[in-house]
């Protein structure tokens, strides 16, 4: 029996289908045939007392094989059987069957573990109380509408992988929250083009500047989003096309400030090249390893949009003097740390050499400039809350 089968078969027990009455269909069934109920379960080698107590739902472990010879004698398909039988279940067995699905939905998404140790759920949580933070979270009343509004939009034309349980969270978290956004504005390809150009003077605003990068983006019908790193996920971004409309998600990937302005451009430049084979994915993780060509030609559109490789080996020969590097990190409009930064990634590249950590006393607090963007953190009440917030402050006028 295959698992969406199951599922089905699981959410019938719960429906108010009661068009089969057994007891009635096996009377008719001895009528028919003239024949003594005990001669029946004699030939059939089920016990009288057990068969009563699967037909009145008292059996505890219905035996399957006794529950397929009711089925095959009554001519009824098995799955039908199975579903009225267990819609026939005492309270306690049905509330036992509840809580195994619960667990299943929990094992199959979640890793209890770590994100508990990320303060998403409270230690010595019971099962119900698992599931019922979830469902808080995301907005769902239950698991059914969680698998539809989730699993189907993003997993339709993508290989699901159950063991990146992390990574799935953190997408669901990011698409749920562009759903309640739900940017209203249209998505003009060409007015992003002319904003691009423009963006990075704002990299000098620490205060200010992504938050106004953002509001512009998004009158044009483009969502940025922030979402707290989850280690053991190395996302550091992700382009969503929803409603034919590019969402993006940046996280605090390396805690800090040049990396922010650096995935976005990454982000925009998958946007304005790559939207419809985004759009054919539903969603696009940076530092996918199946595409990997459109993830080096965005890092490269970054790099040479803030720092290119020729001005790098003109900065090189006065990086240990402040003033020029300020004087220099000014006239190319961006923020001094990114000078520092990209000086690091270039002496890695073509030199292996590692400035890692090195000009740390010029890199700012990367979360000055998130503060008025409200990042999305795992210890939300819920995404409808954070979505409809962040809705609020990208709307600002």
């Amino acid at each position: 029996m295959k698992e969406s089968d199951i599922d089905k078969l699981l959410s019938s027990i719960f429906s108010n289908d009661n068009s089969l009455n057994i007891r009635e269909m096996f009377n008719e069934k001895l009528e028919t045939l003239n024949v003594s109920k005990t001669k029946v379960l004699s030939l059939l080698k089920i016990d009288k007392d057990v068969f009563e107590q699967i037909i009145n739902g008292t059996a505890k472990q219905p035996n399957l094989i006794h529950i397929i010879k009711i089925a095959d004698f009554l001519n009824i398909p098995i799955n039908k059987f199975i579903e009225v039988v267990l819609k026939n279940q005492s309270v306690e067995n049905i509330s036992s069957i509840e809580k195994a699905k619960n667990a299943t939905f929990l094992l199959n998404n979640f890793d209890v573990k770590i994100l508990t140790k990320f303060g998403f759920f409270k230690s010595k949580s019971n099962t119900d109380d698992l599931v019922n933070k979830v469902l808080s979270f995301f907005g769902f009343k239950s698991i059914k509408d969680y698998e539809l509004e989730l699993d189907k939009p993003l997993y339709s034309s993508v290989k699901r992988n159950f063991s990146d349980k992390m990574k799935d969270f953190w997408i669901k978290s990011a698409f749920q929250t562009f759903k309640i956004i739900d940017n209203p504005n249209d998505y003009d390809r060409n007015r992003l083009k002319d904003l691009i150009v423009k963006v990075k003077p704002y990299s000098q605003d620490l205060e200010n500047g992504l938050f106004t990068v953002c509001k512009a983006l998004y009158n044009i019908g483009v969502t940025v989003v922030f979402q707290d790193y989850l280690t053991t996920t190395q996302i550091k971004g992700a382009t969503f096309i929803i409603n034919d409309k590019p969402c993006i998600v940046l996280t605090n990937f390396g805690k800090i400030y040049p990396t922010l302005w650096f995935t976005l451009l990454h982000e925009l430049h998958h946007v304005l090249f790559d939207f419809d084979l985004i759009k054919n994915n539903s969603f696009h993780l940076t530092g996918d390893a199946d595409l990997f060509l459109i993830e080096e030609k965005a890092d490269s559109f970054a790099r040479n949009f803030y720092m290119s490789e020729e001005k790098f080996h003109f900065i090189k020969k006065y990086i240990k003097n402040p003033y020029i590097v300020s004087k220099f990190a000014y006239e190319n409009e961006i923020h001094i740390s990114m000078v520092y930064s990209f000086f690091t990634w270039y002496q890695d590249k073509i030199y292996s050499k590692k400035y890692y950590g090195a000009f740390k006393e010029f890199y700012p607090d990367y979360k000055v400039s998130l503060k008025k963007l409200s990042p999305l953190s795992w210890k939300e009440d819920s995404i409808k809350t954070a979505g409809e917030r962040i809705k609020k402050i990208l709307e600002i006028r």
